[in-house]
């Protein structure tokens, strides 16, 4: 702005007084001219009247005589409205007039006019009309009919302004219009109804104007010239005063917008350099706006020196632009107080035809606070951005502002997600605690700090836990501006808390005796207690009072194994954790056995500064181990013993028996007569055999069970069971016997071959042996592997076997199931005690004389 220009007003301008607004002269003029033109409509309608009078006159002056008497009546209406007309609109005219009155005024004087007639004016708002003056109709007619809704089939008003034309109702008891609404107006007397609409610019209808009669009838050509009489005037004045209304509103809406918003409004003459200030000017900077006056040299004056130029430079370009249309600059301005206050001065420039600049409307915004405190913001702002918590910023109402990094690093969002959203609404999850959330609400809605541990959830879905710290933030004047959060991620501390309390409650219930030991750096074997839980009292008889503070050596007595303990120092020496069993003292003096466990604890620096000792009592343990092991001792030597015992019987009876074997092989009992002697000479060579039999398998299990660990090979079950029927060929014939195998799913094992072919001898004799008599022999051999165990199933079709009855004994020496000659109950416990030497079990399901399974286990 130049400093230099000379003083003076522009052309046609008047300053504004220290409550005047550019917007209020703006707004005066606009309406000085809406005034000239309704003063120039008035001129039209008085020389119209003045015609109309003239004419009159000359026709009463040519029939004096003849006229007939209406045509005076006539004239005298005519001169009546005019004068009627003439007062309103100098009633319009005067200050405080309202619409409602000076209608009400003009409605009064049609009355008058026209004897009979009662008259309504509208006003339509929206799609409803509402009553503005009824001079003669009563409160309740009013109130019945103010909001009225427009509609076609809404009365003669609520039709005249839906269709924007005359309506006229001769009887409204017959009238299609009134077909809802007639009993209503009938009530008063009614029965005729006029209206016509009063259309402003665009046809836009303002409202209406009703005439009503109490009988039935039509307008008259004189009623008819009054109507539009009325339409002329009533429109000018309704549109007048509602433009007055609204520009009255509008610069209420102006001032108090103005005084809202604490600006200093002003008005540029560029032509002339003047400036006018509004309102606001003495409010922000203390100057009274005569003192200020309308040359720029005081305003220049205010602005700081340093930033005078740039400005001024500034405000120039702008004006010598040709298409600028804002212009906008940040400087510092000196208030009456001497202090300096940061401003924005922004402004609208208005050119004319040819583009130049004449004025410039504009006003300055005293930001010093919000300045300095974006200045801070951004201060902290650094900070926070660098911090490991995260940060939120709220509005009062805790919306989220701004965060930093470290709340996305915690949480997923980024700033773009949460902004505008109250962290209440996606942070909490299933395990939130909703009185956590409603303290932190109610403390910050409140203006009260507020700090809980509350478990929240991530964007992915994890959960965390976060101490939150809350804290409001409020302006120069006292008043809530923001909510500060701080949050720090406490899950891996809320995990160890757990782990502690766990730990804490372990140790406190445990059944094992637990020592905490704190050591020297220096010496990491020598330990002094800090504690000892509970079993350590029950299993030493030693209180918590007398075992802390003292080295744990105080358990050791004269038994203790010093090589143990030699042993435990070297490895403690050297960090490592140690166990052993050692045997300790307890308070009484008793001993008792402990297995000891040792354990180091480092802290950061990887040094040692704790052990923890655990004492198991295993007194008992050692006891048993100790009975056991002579129990075992005892066991090997009889067992030895009985081994020793059957190979010398076996032996010493296998010289006697052969020579009675050889001896009923020299006897021919062919050649020995019939009777007693051939009978016991029989029975006596049955017994040698069966004799014989016996050792041998006596013998055969002795080495099945002196040799646990027979070696094994792969064994095709299909060429093993070859050979065992090729066996046994002599017994079975193709007539009476059915044999089918499966071995598809556990074509080969890993077994010995001889205990094998076995086991599958003696499952296939016992099936011939014990066939029933009722039906042919059906064998089925079957393998199946389920989960990595394969098995064995042999089944037949015979005898069956009393599982309820003989179950428990099935497997047993010399069980015997059926009264068979060549029984002797040695088979299956042969088969069995060969199965469970290879690892495996022979089991069996039967049904009496429906047959039996057994199942080899491999």
């Amino acid at each position: 702005m130049n400093q230099g220009t000379p003083a003076g007003r522009a052309e046609g301008k008047q300053p504004l007084d220290d409550q005047e607004t550019p917007r209020a002269a703006e707004a005066e003029e606009a309406l000085k001219k809406q005034v000239e033109a309704l003063q120039a409509e008035l001129q039209v309608a008085r020389q119209e009247l003045e015609k109309a009078r003239e004419h009159n006159r000359q026709l009463a002056s040519e029939k004096t005589d003849t006229a007939p008497l209406p045509e005076v009546s006539d004239y005298k209406r005519v001169m009546e409205l005019e004068q009627l007309g003439k007062q309103v609109l100098e009633k319009n005219t005067l200050p405080g007039s309202t619409l409602e009155s000076t209608v009400s005024f003009y409605l009064e004087g049609i009355e008058k006019l026209h004897p009979g007639m009662f008259c309504s004016c509208m006003r339509l708002e929206g799609d409803r009309l509402y009553m503005v003056a009824a001079p003669s109709l009563p409160e309740g007619f009013w109130q019945e009919t103010n909001g009225l809704k427009i509609g076609d089939s809404i009365g003669s008003c609520g039709a005249a302004a839906s269709l924007g034309e005359k309506v006229f109702a001769a009887d409204i008891t017959t009238d299609s219009r009134w077909k809802n609404h007639a009993h209503f107006y009938q009530a008063y007397g009614i029965r005729a109804s006029w209206s016509f609409p009063l259309l402003g610019a665009n046809r836009k209808v303002l409202g209406t104007v009703a005439m009503y009669y109490h009988e039935v009838r039509m307008p008259t050509p004189a009623e008819e010239q009054t109507m539009e009489s009325i339409r002329n005037l009533l429109l000018l004045i309704m549109e007048s005063k509602l433009s007055e209304k609204e520009l009255r509103e509008s610069n209420d809406r102006f001032y108090y917008a103005t005084m809202a918003t604490h600006d200093a409004v002003w008005d540029l003459d560029v032509v002339n350099f003047k400036i006018n200030w509004g309102i606001g000017f003495e409010r922000l900077f203390g100057y009274k706006a005569q003192e200020f006056g309308p040359e720029l040299d005081f305003w220049a004056l205010q602005v700081h020196p340093d930033d005078l130029e740039r400005v001024n430079a500034s405000l120039d370009k702008a004006i010598a632009s040709d298409d600028q249309e804002f212009w906008r600059e940040e400087y510092r301005f000196r208030k009456s107080n001497e202090e300096y206050a940061i401003v924005i001065d922004q402004g609208t420039v208005l050119r004319n035809e040819e583009g130049k600049a004449v004025r410039i409307i504009g006003a300055i915004q005293d930001v010093t606070e919000q300045t300095l405190r974006e200045q801070e913001l951004r201060r902290l702002s650094v900070v926070a951005r660098e911090m490991v918590n995260g940060i939120l910023i709220m509005k009062p109402d805790l919306s989220i502002q701004w965060i930093n990094p470290a709340f996305t690093r915690t949480f997923g969002y980024s700033l773009e997600e949460v902004v505008g959203k109250k962290p209440a609404t996606f942070l909490p999850g299933p395990e939130t605690d909703p009185e956590s959330v409603d303290l932190l609400n109610n403390k910050a809605m409140s203006s009260e700090p507020a700090e809980c541990d509350i478990a929240l959830y991530s964007k992915s879905g994890d959960k965390l836990w976060i101490r939150m710290l809350v804290q409001p933030q409020f302006d120069s004047e006292g008043r809530l501006e923001s909510v500060f959060a701080l949050s720090t991620d406490i899950t891996q501390l809320k995990a160890e808390e757990q782990q502690l309390r766990l730990l804490e409650s372990v140790i406190t219930n445990a059944k094992d005796a637990v020592i905490i030991n704190e050591v020297t750096s220096d010496h990491p074997q020598e330990l002094k207690i800090i504690f000892v839980n509970d079993a350590f009292s029950r299993i030493t008889g030693y209180a918590t009072e007398e075992a802390l503070g003292r080295k744990p050596v105080f358990l050791n007595g004269p038994d203790t194994n010093v090589d143990t303990l030699r042993e435990l120092q070297q490895n403690m020496a050297q960090g490592q954790p140690c166990e052993a069993e050692l045997e300790n003292y307890r308070k009484d003096g008793s001993k008792f056995w402990t297995q000891v466990l040792l354990i180091p604890m480092f802290n950061r620096q990887q040094q040692i500064t704790h052990w923890i000792s655990m004492l198991r009592d295993i007194t008992n343990r050692k006891h048993y181990e100790q009975e056991r092991e002579v129990l075992i001792s005892e066991l090997t030597q009889n067992n030895a013993d009985l081994k020793q015992f059957t190979f010398i019987t076996s032996h010493n009876l296998r010289a006697p028996l052969a020579n009675l074997t050889g001896i009923a092989n020299l006897i021919e009992t062919d050649a020995i007569p019939e009777g007693r002697n051939r009978v016991l000479i029989q029975k006596f060579k049955e017994s040698t055999v069966q004799l014989n039999t016996i050792i041998d398998d006596l013998l055969e299990v002795l080495v099945i069970k002196d040799n646990p660990h027979t070696n094994k090979e792969k064994v095709d079950l299909a060429e093993a069971f070859e050979k065992v029927v090729v066996s046994v060929d002599g017994l079975l014939t193709e007539k009476d016997f059915r044999l089918t195998t499966d071995f598809s799913q556990v074509p080969q094992v890993y077994y010995n071959a001889g205990y094998l072919h076995s086991i599958l001898l003696n499952l296939l004799t016992n099936a011939i042996k014990y066939r029933s008599p009722d039906r042919p022999l059906r064998i089925d051999i079957t393998t199946e592997k389920v989960n990595g165990c394969e098995k064995l199933y042999f089944s037949d079709n015979g005898l069956g076997i009393d599982l309820k009855r003989y179950g428990e004994r099935i497997f047993g020496l010399y069980q015997r199931f059926h009264q068979h000659k060549d029984s002797k109950g040695m088979g299956l416990y042969i088969a069995h005690s060969q199965a469970k030497a290879m690892g495996g079990n022979l089991s069996v399901t039967s049904e009496v004389d429906k047959g039996t399974t057994f199942i080899l286990e491999f």
